[in-house]
């Protein structure tokens, strides 16, 4: 009886350990993202856009038309400098009196800019508005009171267009209103690659473009008339990622291609002030997430990118050291990274811009990098300062990974 007791007892312990592994397992799959750790993108999650040939291939959306204020985003790689990139329509023929938005204008000015079909031909006349070819960039128009906009990677290039063979800048027509039941045109189309196209019925701040440009959208955001997230990857068919239908329809052969547009995923408490390094920059400094920013020694691949962005908090933090190292303070800021492929990096970071604090960094070597994987995780030394200059210290050659960033010091100056 005693021996039955004994295996009995031995029989629901195993069931119970059981148990707990299952539960463990589904809570991992409903919590969110912030109870454990930074997921790394699965290997064979593939990102999709959609490429034209530059001809006669286009989408059908149906989209209904926006008059008082609205802002059209996209991603966009252009292939080549040709006569005209035509983004949106009214339709494939009969535009007279109506707009469309230009990848780049007509008659080769290769820039950025709106068209009034029997108008004039108008564009930004700035060379950041003329597209570098096969690199990915950020395009946005903003539209409200008369005034159409332009950004090229989250800059705001101005309201002010030149047109074709006109001298001086020129003003637009009033009303410029939105027309997008065509994506490209059966002429003149796009040429080159389209990713994250959004739509929207209210003129987006510059702030909410750069702070989204980078990252995916849930989808029910307010004013978000149409989301093409490009998540088909296959078909004939365009889904709507807002919660409104516009579904679109494929027309002469746009092509699903794998994408390397700079979209990241960074948990939801860390969405401040979200920047990225990627084939764009160059050798030239990201720009900064709240004191932080990167440089590479040569351009990143088109396939490597890192996106991040952070907790919003100034100030330091007594607490949350790394075990066995002599750490007096840390910042309170934390940064989020997400990166994609492989990207070694410097990383920079602006003390006061961090932190909030005046200070002149001691020696660079009192300062450390510190990383966790997740947020429930410990901080661990990650990197020693290698230089200073100013307020800024300079952690060299860092392999990025996903995961959550600080800057530490030894003594008691941050």
């Amino acid at each position: 009886m005693i021996k039955d007791s004994l295996s009995n007892s031995g029989e629901y312990i195993r069931l119970i350990i059981l148990l707990l592994i299952l539960i463990n397992k589904s809570w991992a799959q409903i919590l969110p993202s912030s109870f454990g750790m930074h997921h790394k993108k699965s290997s064979s999650t593939i990102n999709y856009a959609l490429s034209f040939d530059g001809s006669n291939d286009y989408i059908s959306t149906g989209g209904s038309n926006i008059s008082t204020s609205w802002t059209v985003e996209v991603w966009f790689k252009k292939s080549s400098n040709k006569s005209g990139h035509n983004f949106t329509n009214k339709a494939n023929s009969g535009n007279t009196s109506t707009w469309s938005l230009r990848l780049a204008q007509w008659k080769n000015m290769n820039k950025v800019g709106i068209t009034k079909y029997g108008n004039k031909d108008y564009y930004i006349n700035n060379s950041k508005a003329n597209l570098e070819i096969d690199k990915w960039e950020h395009v946005a128009w903003t539209y409200q009171s008369n005034t159409v906009t332009v950004y090229v990677n989250g800059e705001n290039l101005g309201s002010t267009f030149k047109a074709y063979t006109y001298n001086g800048n020129q003003s637009l027509p009033s009303n410029a209103i939105l027309y997008w039941k065509i994506i490209g045109k059966s002429s003149n189309s796009i040429g080159g690659e389209i990713d994250e196209m959004r739509v929207w019925n209210d003129k987006r701040t510059s702030d909410e473009i750069n702070d989204n440009m980078f990252i995916s959208l849930d989808g029910n955001e307010s004013n978000l008339v149409a989301y093409y997230k490009m998540s088909d990857g296959s078909g004939n068919s365009l889904t709507d990622n807002s919660t409104n239908s516009n579904t679109g329809t494929l027309v002469n052969g746009p092509t699903w291609v794998t994408s390397n547009a700079p979209i990241g995923s960074i948990n939801s408490s860390y969405r401040t002030n979200i920047e990225a390094l990627w084939e764009k920059i160059g050798t030239s400094d990201s720009e900064p997430s709240d004191g932080l920013s990167m440089n590479v020694s040569s351009a990143l691949a088109e396939t490597n990118f890192v996106v991040y962005g952070n907790n919003s908090s100034a100030g330091t933090n007594d607490s949350d050291f790394p075990s066995g190292e002599s750490i007096q303070k840390r910042s309170s800021r934390i940064w989020c990274f997400d990166e994609k492929g492989t990207v070694t990096s410097d990383i920079k970071i602006d003390i006061s811009s961090a932190t909030g604090n005046s200070v002149t960094p001691s020696s660079a070597s009192n300062y450390k990098l510190l990383y966790k994987s997740c947020t429930s995780c410990n901080f661990s030394v990650y990197a020693t300062g290698a230089s200073s200059s100013g307020d800024i210290v300079t952690f060299s050659n860092v392999t990025i990974q996903d995961g959550f960033y600080a800057i530490a010091t030894t003594d008691t100056n941050l």
